[in-house]
């Protein structure tokens, strides 16, 4: 019986990756739509710590799971259709195995993609407010901003994401260009879906609440940050059921949807920020992480 357990002792030893001999590779797009998702990830046959993947100058810290040939970690990143322009981006992957730091690096082609101009109308004070609400604005502005940086390792979330409402009819789409009484701004940095006031708000994925309010833009306000950078928000709520430092479960109520804040009548405005980027939310309702890494190309780290 001694003799046995030696012998599996030896055989598990022999079978155990170490990080000398370990294979690593990274899995990334190499070409992609603005505003869209998309999905990164770090895989090992042996453990690491530290993962960290920097694109659009922002440094998103991962977590490691088991999974894949051993080790993994997943992320979702894009790119905000305001103010990215069409070319080649660099994107870096760095971890530490063994005590070494091991980096891989690339390029993401974004390509342009069509989005349509939408004219509405709205109160005048919506467009060009009062010199009084600038301070109350800017003060907005900084929390919102703050609220973005957020920056939690921990992954609560999970694809695909639980739908904010339980009918999903699109009002106005992500990345159209609003004109307001005439006057052009920035695309459309979420989805409008259609939602009678008091319509109970899912939480698309488990996390932190990083900030509440009612905010003069965007009305009765909730951020919800679910690790990894990853960030839903809701805007022109009617009642808010949450507060900041609340932990929310997937699918829990958080909020109604409402019509405050600028708005043309009663809808919900649904937002998924990846690392500081306003992405498209709607697309990431009908896929997984694992169907959106197909997608990618695999490059093997040089250990």
């Amino acid at each position: 019986m001694k003799t046995r357990k030696f012998l599996l002792l030896l055989l598990f030893v022999a079978i155990t990756p170490s990080a000398s001999f370990a294979a690593s590779w990274v899995n990334f797009p190499t070409s992609w739509d603005i505003g869209q998702a998309f999905a990164v990830s770090i895989t090992s046959t042996a453990d690491y710590s530290s993962p960290v993947v920097t694109w659009m100058n922002r440094s998103i810290s991962l977590n490691v799971e088991q999974g894949g040939a051993g080790k993994i970690s997943y992320g979702l990143l894009g790119s905000d259709v305001r103010n990215i322009k069409p070319g080649n981006y660099a994107i870096l992957f760095e971890f530490t195995q063994g005590g070494k730091k091991y980096k891989a690096s690339g390029n993401i082609f974004l390509r342009a993609k069509e989005y349509p101009r939408e004219n509405l109308r709205v109160s005048p004070k919506m467009v060009n407010p009062p010199k009084k609400e600038l301070p109350r604005i800017r003060n907005e502005q900084k929390l919102v901003g703050n609220a973005l940086r957020t920056m939690t390792p921990t992954r609560r979330w999970t694809t695909p994401p639980q739908p904010p409402l339980s009918s999903i009819t699109l009002t106005s789409f992500y990345g159209k260009q609003r004109v307001y009484n005439g006057q052009p701004r920035a695309g459309h940095n979420g989805a409008d879906i259609r939602a009678a006031t008091g319509t109970p708000i899912r939480a698309p994925f488990a996390g932190t609440v990083v900030l509440t309010g009612f905010h003069y833009y965007a009305g009765g306000s909730v951020y919800i940050d679910s690790g990894n950078g990853v960030i839903t928000a809701f805007f022109h709520l009617s009642q808010i059921d949450v507060k900041k430092g609340d932990l929310v479960e997937k699918g829990q109520i958080v909020a109604k949807s409402g019509a405050t804040g600028r708005v043309t009548g009663p809808h919900l405005h649904y937002s998924l920020i990846l690392g500081g980027q306003f992405v498209d939310p709607i697309p990431l309702l009908s896929t997984s992480i694992t169907q959106m890494l197909k997608l990618g190309t695999q490059s093997m780290v040089n250990n």
